[in-house]
């Protein structure tokens, strides 16, 4: 189990700093679409796979310099 805060490697302190976890929702292809019809599909989608949870990006921020790094690892679901 992880220790709170956790600490990671930071890339540009170029140490073992103290960092936050952040979920940031991947863009879907129907939000591009600001027509009432694409909205709608907006809706639906949403709905369907489960709201605004079902394909996150997980970063991590070093709470010391700010730097936010893509931090994905596991199986989906796990």
């Amino acid at each position: 189990m992880l220790s709170y805060p956790a600490s990671h490697f930071c890339k540009k302190c170029q140490s073992d700093t103290p960092h936050t976890e952040v979920m940031v929702r991947k863009p879907s292809s129907y939000d591009t679409d600001t027509s009432l019809l694409g909205r709608i599909k907006l809706l639906a989608h949403t709905f369907i796979n489960g709201g605004e949870y079902y394909d996150m990006d997980r970063y991590v921020e070093c709470k010391v310099c700010g730097h936010k790094e893509l931090n994905n690892k596991g199986n989906e679901f796990e």
